[in-house]
């Protein structure tokens, strides 16, 4: 009698196993985009329009620390998906990732926020001073990054 009992436990972990594979894969495919890319721009769609990105929502200018903070805060908030910025920042790359960012007066802080490049493996180095024109985008779920093309971006060192 006790093996009866057994098959529903039996079953109630088939279906719970059966609903972690279907979240997994649900995840693993709002990830990818459907697109197996694996350059630096996070699997994102590497056909974008440069007019795309002419009507500039924000734009910060160089030195413009509290400006950036402020707009990196309402990034990371989630709160700028879609809309243009235009950034002229010196860049941080101190592992694989690629940030614009703003120094404070006295250079001890600095704030920013990563950004990829659509269509190119032509990065800049560290510290390098740039401008940036990009869309804000979610890159993985609660991520969100500033998605450009070689077009809008220029090396100014």
């Amino acid at each position: 009698m006790a093996k009866k009992n057994n098959i529903g436990l039996y079953s109630g972990i088939a279906v719970g196993l059966i609903a972690i594979i279907i979240i997994v894969a649900v995840i693993i495919i709002k990830n990818n985009n459907g697109n197996s890319s694996s350059d630096n721009t996070g699997g994102q769609n590497t056909s974008v329009n440069s007019s795309e990105y002419d009507n500039v929502d924000v734009s910060i200018e160089f030195g413009d620390y509290a400006g950036m903070e402020k707009l990196s805060k309402a990034i990371q908030n989630g709160e700028m998906v879609g809309k243009i910025v235009k950034i002229e920042g010196t860049v941080s790359h101190p592992m694989t990732k690629y940030s614009v960012v703003q120094a404070n007066s006295d250079g001890s802080k600095k704030i920013g926020t990563e950004f990829i490049i659509n269509g190119s493996d032509n990065y800049p180095k560290d510290n390098d001073r740039i401008v940036i024109t990009g869309k804000i985008i979610e890159k993985e779920p609660l991520y969100y990054v500033i998605e450009t093309i070689p077009e809008k971006f220029e090396i100014k060192s």
